[in-house]
């Protein structure tokens, strides 16, 4: 009949049993650990990379988590890889080192998150600079923000005119928020501050020279030491009534005051012009100082008429 003249059947040969070393690329695959590596080759595709004595080959876009280098600064070199393909009983295998890179990070992301906590003092790189503060690298890809304001004491239009990309800068950490996503950072709290001891060095009836930083309809902003600055009133500048403050006192010019009050709780500095009547004897300008914090003051014009009067009395 049919059936006895089919021929036989083969036996099934079993399939041969991956070698050892492609069997461990398989498990390193499957456990998602990095194996080492090394780089012999390249092409414009990637590079070849040599895995236990299996040749292996790692795409160009997987070789650097930014813009990959010259090839020749990977040749001979060791990394750590992860198993992204293995195929063909191990004649085609496909590996990536910032899988691995990118594993890296995430566990020194993990430890400095742990480091960085309100009132922490860190190392630093300037990555970014911006119109409204400095971007600073802590590591591990995580970055922090330094206000403007909080740059320095010294007033400052931009960040570049302090900073630059790639300066390494230390800084204090002001707030966390956002899980460690939102970093806040300082580098004027590291500064001392040149409020702190501002009646010592600019004590009341001190003649200075200082430069004129900005106008207000309010007067002159004049920068009397970096960090400090103080106002010459447009009530004491003694200017005809249609004369304009900007052109009398354009920035950058020189001016020679005397500072008048000091109101370090404020950051407050009044100022007058050398040589005006404000101009008197050390105990006209505490007595004067006295009826301002007392509230009983009437300002320049009032200290001008005391002055005017003490010298009369004099004559």
């Amino acid at each position: 009949d049919a059936k006895s003249q089919e021929a036989p059947s083969r036996p099934e040969i079993p399939a041969r049993p991956e070698p050892p070393e492609v069997q461990a690329l398989r498990q390193a695959k499957d456990d998602q650990t990095s194996v080492e590596g090394r780089v012999i080759g390249w092409n414009r595709g990637g590079f070849h990379v040599v895995i236990g004595g299996i040749t292996a080959f790692c795409p160009r876009s997987e070789m650097e988590l930014g813009h990959p280098k010259s090839p020749k600064e990977y040749l001979d070199q060791t990394f750590p890889f992860q198993i992204l393909k293995v195929q063909k009983r191990g004649r085609r295998v496909v590996v990536s080192r910032t899988a691995s890179l990118k594993s890296e990070r995430s566990k020194l992301r993990s430890e400095m998150r742990q480091q960085i906590e309100t009132g922490a003092t860190l190392e630093g790189r300037i990555a970014t600079l911006t119109d409204f503060g400095a971007f600073v690298d802590l590591g591990a890809g995580i970055q922090g923000l330094v206000h403007i304001s909080e740059i320095s004491h010294q007033r400052i239009d931009k960040p570049q005119d302090l900073l630059e990309v790639g300066q390494d800068v230390n800084v204090k950490v002001l707030g966390v928020e956002k899980g460690g996503k939102r970093i806040s950072l300082s580098m004027r709290a590291l500064e001392s501050n040149p409020w702190s001891d501002i009646r010592d060095r600019f004590p009341g009836g001190t003649l200075i020279k200082g430069k004129v930083q900005k106008t207000t309809r309010h007067g002159a902003v004049v920068e009397l030491a970096p960090g400090i600055t103080g106002l010459l009133p447009t009530s004491a500048m003694s200017l005809p009534r249609d004369a304009s403050i900007a052109r009398a006192f354009p920035p950058g010019r020189e001016v020679s005051v005397q500072v008048v009050n000091v109101d370090d709780r404020r950051h407050r500095i009044s100022l007058v012009p050398e040589g005006s009547a404000v101009e008197g004897t050390w105990h006209d300008f505490q007595s004067f100082r006295k009826d301002q914090d007392e509230g009983s003051g009437q300002g320049f014009n009032a200290l001008a008429d005391a002055l005017k009067k003490a010298r009369i009395e004099s004559d």
